[in-house]
């Protein structure tokens, strides 16, 4: 997959990245809340369609 890619930047991963640091937002400063609902649930979702 890294391979097809060539150094170029998939958004999904991207995406997936920035839904890892809502959910740590979400764990550790609650307070600030996320502009999203993000769950450990929706993460392994994300991340199964980028196995594919």
């Amino acid at each position: 997959m890294a391979d097809e890619r060539k150094g170029a930047q998939d958004d999904r991963m991207l995406e997936f990245r920035w839904l890892l640091e809502e959910l740590r937002v979400s764990f550790f400063a609650h307070e600030l809340r996320t502009p999203q609902p993000v769950s450990i649930k929706r993460l392994e979702k994300v991340w199964g369609q980028l196995n594919r």
